[in-house]
């Protein structure tokens, strides 16, 4: 109950916060103008082909789901990085700026129902998103010819990604919004930490090609490949699911800290 509570107070506050609207807006704003470069510069390929096709020379048509969807897709999958330290910064940071958070863990609330209730609030704010992307796929299933249509089940792993990698992104940044009181410090500390987890695969060390190896299988970039070209491993799956446990552990952990100094 005590979850349940939370959950529904975070999402009152989340939808009744015009920064929420603000930070989706911008990603689909970007998304719509990157959407639109990449439908015009489709219809030019295609365009071209059957031009081709007319003088008898053969020319493989652009794939629209490879070409078109999976480009819009790639972006938000990037953009999704940097609005994670907008939506989770103020998650605990502000509990504890306010005070408000030794109240909190003086009540008989556990550390896990206030974790998780905040956590499902912002995975929903997610959720949310990922149902506004359905637009572009749809958009250009309404407008595509036979044979230029989304190719579905890429779509459905890309959705499935998305919704994997916006649950452990939105795990470390409560994580990071557990350790601090500053709620821009705590926004500064999610992008670094995101992109660090993200480009650790492109760290190299000669002397220990194994450990090259491990830092591979820990980079978060390493496990979004396989969703954008429509295959669903479950390694994939183990790691984010893994990794936002780990996250929200570590965060409570750190409240379970502060509860013993109040």
């Amino acid at each position: 109950m005590a979850t349940w509570a939370i959950y529904k107070r975070e999402l009152k506050t989340y939808f009744q916060s015009p920064s929420t609207y603000i930070v989706i807006a911008l990603i689909f704003l970007l998304m719509g103008m990157i959407f639109q470069n990449i439908m015009a510069e489709f219809s030019d390929l295609s365009m071209r082909s059957q031009q081709m096709g007319m003088w008898g020379q053969q020319q493989q048509a652009p794939n629209v789901t490879h070409m078109v969807i999976r480009g819009v897709f790639y972006v938000m999958f990037s953009l999704i990085l940097f609005s994670i330290p907008l939506l989770s910064m103020r998650l605990l940071a502000e509990e504890k700026s306010r005070g408000t958070l030794e109240m909190i863990v003086t009540c008989p609330v556990g550390d896990w129902s206030l974790i998780m209730g905040k956590y499902l609030a912002l995975v929903s704010v997610g959720v949310f998103m990922i149902i506004l992307s359905s637009l572009f796929p749809l958009m250009v299933w309404y407008v595509g010819k036979p044979g230029s249509v989304p190719e579905w089940p890429i779509v459905g792993s890309l959705w499935i990604g998305l919704l994997l990698i916006f649950a452990a992104y939105s795990a470390f940044g409560l994580m990071a919004s557990s350790m601090t009181e500053n709620q821009m410090a705590a926004g500064v500390v999610t992008l670094i930490g995101l992109l660090l987890w993200n480009m650790m695969g492109d760290f190299q060390i000669e002397q220990f090609p194994q450990v090259n190896t491990i830092l591979k299988e820990m980079s978060a970039s390493q496990h979004t490949e396989n969703f954008l070209t429509g295959v669903l491993a479950l390694k994939d799956f183990v790691f984010y699911i893994l990794s936002s446990f780990l996250f929200l552990f570590i965060a409570s952990k750190t409240l379970d800290a502060r509860r013993w100094r109040v």
